[in-house]
């Protein structure tokens, strides 16, 4: 583990390249900073200096600014390109505002430092640099690692998601069996409940729902009916007019439904659709009586394809209708027991549109 850079304290030693084209300002330098127990790589010229870069590993680069091959800007500009995060300081007797906006701007120089420097100020600033350096790598270090696992987390909720997923359809398999059992009693099985699957999903998503809503809008159009399963198949296989007596035993098989799904984690949403899917626009469905948007949206869809399904497929009381007669019965229900909005929406999705 790399050690905070502090005197006496080199767990791992600090690579400093010092570039200069003056050999007495070299040897000065050195002398000040081998006693701290850094290592020394040393250069007299920019080109010597980039070479060694390709080769060695660098923690902070000290060089002059005004060189005859190549200023200190330039050099620390290439520099950067071999080992961006190296930090930069410069060390010149040239002091312009100018030549130090550059530094900084061009070179990414961490520290600007002008010559005759004092050995214990200049020691300082190195020590506080490599600290910088520690401390971003530190931080560069944390940030790939959370990375990290921000990725594994990611991969290990996609299967736990996907797990979800396989229990959910497994549940929705096992209730829509036993929906199955109960209508097979009866003459009322659904026609085609991919297609109404298909149809509901295209309007869920053209008024709006988001992910969540189109998979609970999916759920509720395949369990919408689970409720029959309480309900006397005769009613149902039933060829004439049904009694008051009757017709009340069928208009509990949307709370039925939402008991028998309520007791599904994560179904309660799901529940609340099936309860909700034979209320009345205006107010006068069942089993609540709710009106106009107190009723669910996604139930306000079930209910439209509901009846158009009901409506285009054979029961023991009529033939399938049409599809003119179904949209003039779906037509006159406009405002009264169908959101007109949601309609509208359904027969542009029946359309084609």
């Amino acid at each position: 583990m790399r050690g905070r850079v502090t005197k006496g304290d080199f767990r791992v030693k600090y690579t400093i390249l010092l570039v200069d084209d003056e050999t007495s300002v070299i040897n000065a330098l050195y002398r000040a900073f081998r006693k701290d127990g850094y290592n020394i790589l040393k250069a007299d010229n920019p080109a010597d200096a980039l070479d060694i870069l390709k080769r060695e590993k660098a923690h902070l680069i000290l060089s002059d600014y005004r060189m005859p091959e190549m200023d200190g800007i330039t050099f620390l500009r290439e520099a950067m390109n071999l080992q961006p995060d190296a930090i930069r300081m410069i060390l010149s007797g040239y002091a312009e505002s100018s030549i130090i906006i550059s530094a900084i701007n061009d070179g990414g120089i961490y520290k600007f430092i002008t010559k005759p420097w004092e050995d214990d100020l200049l020691k300082i600033e190195v020590r506080h640099a490599l600290e910088r350096y520690e401390l971003e790598n530190t931080n560069k270090r944390l940030i790939e690692d959370i990375e990290s696992k921000n990725e594994y987390l990611s991969h290990v909720n996609k299967i736990l998601a996907d797990k979800i997923d396989k229990i959910e359809e497994g549940v929705v398999n096992t209730i829509e069996m036993l929906s199955y059992l109960s209508k097979t009693k009866t003459l009322n099985l659904t026609g085609n409940i991919e297609e109404i699957s298909r149809i509901g999903k295209e309007v869920g998503k053209r008024l709006g729902l988001g992910d969540k809503g189109i998979k609970d809008l999916y759920l509720a159009i395949k369990l919408h009916d689970t409720g029959n399963i309480g309900i006397d198949s005769c009613i149902f296989n039933k060829s004439g007019s049904l009694t008051s007596d009757e017709r009340v035993e069928v208009k509990r098989h949307p709370v039925i439904g939402e008991e028998v799904l309520s007791f599904l984690n994560g179904f309660g949403e799901v529940a609340k659709i099936v309860r909700h899917h034979h209320e009345y626009y205006d107010g006068t469905g069942y089993p609540d009586g709710l009106k106009g948007d107190e009723i669910p949206l996604l139930s306000r869809i079930v209910h439209i394809l509901d009846v158009y399904d009901s409506l285009t497929n054979n029961r023991s009381y009529r033939r399938a209708l049409e599809i003119k007669e179904v949209e003039k019965i779906l037509l006159e229900g406009r405002g009264k027991m169908f959101d007109p909005a949601v309609l509208d929406m359904f027969f542009s999705v029946l359309e084609g549109k």
